[in-house]
């Protein structure tokens, strides 16, 4: 196999981005000794620069992901394709199960394609094979966090904190929260911005008040609640992980004779078009879900042209949309 910028940074104890640099020509932004070790290591090892050619953009989404969250991930793809038209870039769509996620599983034109837009949660080890390739690669609504790879995110956390800041001014103490899958680093990220606003805001730190690893359905929503509701103390706010999560939740405070907002309030996350729809309306973190989308693919053609990228995270922001499922107690 072929020496790759991976091999070369491995071989020298470096990142990627630094080798990257060095080799498309940005010397004066890596130092004169690690420059000439790179280009010693090149003479020895055999790189060689891959020609890319075209302007096929491949989009991979984890098929899985999609089928539990199509209302959020539609919106994205939107924005993804709205932006290759408008750039003149062919669009190849890939949805994978977990079961294929190997490289020649993936109808992928090596020869023609100029980079990948990746969407969903993935095997890591997937995510580093592709990155082998050396075949220009943006990340999004997921990341590695120990790999250098571009991404573009939620941010979570602050959404998080909007929502939560929101029901304190409200009047709630007593708020609970129904987290996502912990193997998903938003659901991680969710829970964390939710732990620091117990402390910010002086929220009840009871732990019946958490139901963790939620699938992204209705029917775990209200599983979830359905249990919250048989604590001896009940709340008076519920944050969820997603909108699906909530509107399941909903369903539930209804079941069991609540009324929403005037028994529970409750916040989703996502703004998800049924967030809209349902009685009451949902009060929800909305994420710029096709915003996100363009983005993702500016910044991998940016990386096509030869621009650097230190492979850091870009935060999208979100905003509190205020419905009618949430009021002051």
């Amino acid at each position: 196999m072929a020496t790759t910028m991976n091999d070369l940074a491995k071989k020298l104890n470096i990142s990627i981005a630094t080798v990257s640099r060095a080799l498309s020509g940005k010397e004066h932004t890596v130092s004169e000794e690690t420059r000439m070790a790179i280009f010693e290591a090149v003479k020895k090892y055999g790189y060689r620069k891959r020609k890319r050619i075209g302007k096929s953009v491949a989009f991979i989404i984890d098929k899985d992901s999609f089928a539990l969250s199509s209302q959020f991930y539609a919106s994205i793809i939107s924005g993804i394709e709205e932006e290759l038209i408008r750039q003149k870039c062919y669009f190849h769509f890939n949805s994978v199960g977990k079961e294929k996620f190997a490289l020649d599983k993936i109808n992928l034109n090596f020869n023609d394609l100029a980079g990948v837009v990746m969407v969903g949660v993935y095997h890591d080890d997937f995510v580093l094979k592709l990155k082998q390739t050396e075949i220009p690669m943006v990340l999004l609504d997921y990341y590695i966090p120990t790999e250098d790879i571009p991404t573009v995110l939620v941010d979570n956390v602050d959404g998080i904190l909007k929502a939560c800041k929101y029901l304190a001014s409200c009047g709630h103490k007593r708020v609970a929260y129904l987290s996502g899958d912990s193997v998903e680093t938003s659901a991680q990220e969710r829970l964390y911005g939710y732990q620091r606003a117990q402390v910010m805001y002086r929220f009840d730190s009871d732990p019946n008040l958490i139901a963790r690893d939620c699938k992204s359905r209705i029917d775990e929503g209200f599983r979830a609640m359905s249990y919250l509701l048989t604590i001896k103390s009940l709340p008076t706010a519920v944050l969820t992980y997603n909108d699906l999560i909530a509107i399941g939740a909903m369903d539930a405070i209804k079941q069991h004779g609540l009324s929403i907002p005037k028994d529970i309030s409750i916040i989703g996350f996502d703004d998800i078009r049924m967030a809209s729809e349902v009685n009451p309306t949902l009060t929800t973190v909305h994420v710029p879900k096709r915003t996100m989308g363009i983005m993702a693919v500016r910044r991998l053609l940016q990386i096509v042209k030869g621009n650097q990228d230190d492979g850091q995270k870009v935060l999208i922001p979100t905003r509190l949309m205020i419905r009618n499922s949430t009021a002051e107690l």
